[in-house]
């Protein structure tokens, strides 16, 4: 089993999903808490969290929404959405341990990195590919799928014609922010001093200062659903690293720690434009998805 270790000085972030990335408004958990198996995690009226899964996974949760987490080893991961919406943006998903979301009646298995919205007993498929959990059906990108009465399923085309509202874009701009962070990563603004691979790609968190949390590495080439780039570990790292025994090494010294009593960024909004041709420095869009 892959075992994975931030080391930040004297500051060490356990090898388990569920840390607290960002907290936007209300919530009942702060930032840089490593959420435990079996805690509610709860958002309040106009408020977001963003919390971390396996690398390169980011799960966000909308206004007055409820999650909680079953399992949390990097090789099992399970969540369970009771109340409200939320969004996953994966980045690399080991396909020998998918990521298991409970979203009302339905659960759903994600096989493949892309972005996805849960709420009630539906799953969105925005981008990438989920399984059912009791099934070999697959879904695929721009599909939505219901859990009926009596096991049965309903699946239809995301409507083309609806409007992504705040939690979209919210999320787009912690996507905007992560490859933003982890573009000053190869000028030294984010580091980390030990990782393991463990996952297909050998991609690692890293914590920004930029973001007062941490950004994703990807192990190659990485462009996010909304259109913005993640520069790879091997490019972004201007010191040596080596890999030995599926671990990664950084030659690196001198880490900055998290400062103590961070507090979450801006909570300004971006605002909806194209997605296509996205760059840093430029908007994307949040997929136009179907009514709730």
């Amino acid at each position: 089993m892959p075992v994975l270790v931030f080391v930040l000085m004297q500051f060490m972030i356990s090898a388990k999903a569920g840390l607290i990335n960002y907290v936007d408004g209300q919530a009942n958990v702060r930032l840089q808490e490593q959420v435990p198996v079996g805690r509610l995690i709860q958002t309040g009226p106009n408020s977001h969290i963003e919390l971390l899964l396996n690398p390169g996974s980011f799960l966000r949760l909308d206004e007055n929404s409820t999650v909680v987490l079953d399992s949390v080893e990097l090789t099992n991961i399970a969540i369970r959405l009771i109340s409200g919406t939320a969004l996953l943006e994966a980045a690399d998903i080991d396909k020998s341990a998918p990521i298991r979301i409970t979203t009302g009646n339905l659960r759903v298995l994600i096989v493949s990195s892309g972005l996805y919205r849960f709420y009630g007993d539906t799953a969105e498929v925005l981008d990438g590919k989920l399984q059912m959990a009791d099934s070999s059906l697959t879904i695929k990108r721009g599909r939505q799928i219901t859990a009926g009465d009596g096991g049965l399923y309903e699946q239809i085309k995301i409507p083309v014609n609806a409007r992504a509202d705040a939690f979209d874009l919210w999320s787009q701009q912690r996507s905007s922010e992560l490859a933003r962070a982890n573009a000053f990563a190869r000028n030294g603004y984010s580091s980390a001093g030990a990782y393991t691979s463990g996952f297909s790609t050998g991609g690692v968190w890293t914590y920004s200062q930029v973001l007062s949390g941490f950004t994703f590495i990807p192990g190659r080439n990485y462009r996010s659903y909304y259109g913005y780039t993640f520069v790879p570990l091997i490019v972004s790292t201007p010191h040596r690293v080596t890999r030995a025994g599926g671990r990664v090494q950084s030659s690196r010294t001198g880490i900055p720690r998290p400062p103590s009593g961070t507090k979450s960024g801006p909570t300004s909004r971006p605002h909806p434009t194209d997605r296509g041709g996205v760059r840093h420095g430029h908007s994307g869009r949040g997929h136009a998805r179907g009514g709730r």
